[in-house]
């Protein structure tokens, strides 16, 4: 099993820390990825408000290239609707993978907050579309080299792109996937699924295996193990772990929940996002602590031992997978984040890297 870390950046919560302090203290926390023992580190596209402050991930990413030698390096995720020219995305990640001599893993999404989509001044209700002519342009490109499209929203003649990609994408190639429809594009897309431990594990299990299927049928061959995003929190003292986690988890999901309105009703005149719709109409009904509370119990928290029992768990549910594993966020004490990353990464990633993430019928374990 291979595990990165996912890098948050979100603001200080209650901290009174400026956003340059911030920066300062997360860029430490991603420092110790590489030597801790870390496979990848990934970073997700965010605008407008303290949830996550990483507004161009690529540009992170290539300066933790000129800081690292052997990690990966993640977009989880490039939200493809926002961008008004696709073709520029495609060179920046040609331009990431050869600064990093081949180390990129591209990972896209279509999101879903609307205070994004309004101050970009794109319709939420083009998003599927957008999504669809970009994601084409940008996996076209970086396997011919060369960028060109005549579509509903994009028209592009021909142009090379450089500096040209020098190696294919298509095992590097991720998307996040919220709704169950999303598994379908994921797998027609040769894409490995991404999952946020949002929803309870085995609702997402039945993502998966339709995934996996759909994958089966359009690709002909077996799918990757997915990659699981995951918060956690990892402490000797248990009891100390699960106040952290009720803390800070739940500061991070009444965030989230403000900043993609979640339990807001605007979803229900917007066709493309259905699902989403009846999500937040569920919400309401539950109100927000008890979804909070939900989301918590999804994720993994304890010492290392229970940590891993959690973890073995969710495996035995989503079947092989991948970990993107969160430290920071919430507003947690960056010194506390910091020793709960290294309390896992001497007694909980060992034993992770031990586990096998081969699907059945495949022999070796498949790479992220």
């Amino acid at each position: 099993m291979d595990v990165g870390m996912l890098s948050v950046f979100q603001a200080g919560l209650g901290q009174n820390l400026t956003d340059l302090e911030v920066y300062k203290h997360n860029l430490r926390i991603c420092d110790l990825v590489e030597p801790l023992g870390f496979d990848s580190i990934w970073a997700a596209e965010h605008h407008f408000t303290d949830y996550t402050m990483c507004p161009s991930v690529t540009e992170f990413l290539a300066y933790m290239a000129g800081r690292t030698q052997r990690i990966k390096l993640g977009t989880a995720v490039l939200i493809l609707p926002w961008h008004k020219d696709p073709g520029r995305i495609a060179v920046e990640v040609a331009m990431l993978d050869n600064l990093s001599d081949g180390r990129a893993l591209m990972g896209f999404g279509r999101g879903i907050g609307r205070v994004e989509y309004d101050g970009f001044g794109i319709p939420m209700e083009e998003s599927r579309d957008r999504f669809d002519e970009s994601a084409q342009i940008i996996l076209r490109g970086l396997e011919t080299g060369f960028i060109e499209y005549d579509g509903k929203f994009f028209k592009q003649e021909r142009r090379e792109l450089r500096p040209r990609p020098f190696k294919s994408f298509k095992d590097r190639l991720y998307m996040a996937c919220q709704s169950p429809d999303s598994a379908d594009v994921v797998a027609d897309l040769g894409a490995t699924m991404m999952v946020f431990a949002i929803s309870p594990w085995e609702t997402r299990a039945k993502d998966v295996e339709r995934y996996r299927a759909r994958y089966r049928q359009a690709q002909g061959k077996e799918p990757p193990p997915i990659v699981a995003n995951i918060f956690c929190v990892c402490d000797d003292d248990a009891a100390r772990a699960d106040q952290m986690a009720e803390k800070y988890m739940h500061d991070y999901w009444i965030s989230a929940l403000d900043h993609y309105e979640m339990d807001g009703t605007h979803f229900g005149d917007k066709k493309v996002y259905d699902y989403y719709a009846r999500s937040a109409a569920i919400m309401r009904d539950r109100g927000r602590e008890s979804v909070t509370s939900l989301f918590t119990n999804n994720q993994v928290h304890g010492t290392p031992e229970q940590i891993l029992r959690r973890l073995e768990r969710i495996r035995e549910m989503a079947g092989p997978l991948h970990l993107n594993v969160s430290f920071s966020y919430g507003g947690m004490p960056f010194d506390y984040a910091e020793r709960s990353m290294r309390l896992f990464s001497r007694e909980v990633l060992p034993e992770l890297h031990q586990w096998s993430c081969a699907a059945p019928g495949q022999a070796a374990r498949a790479s992220a």
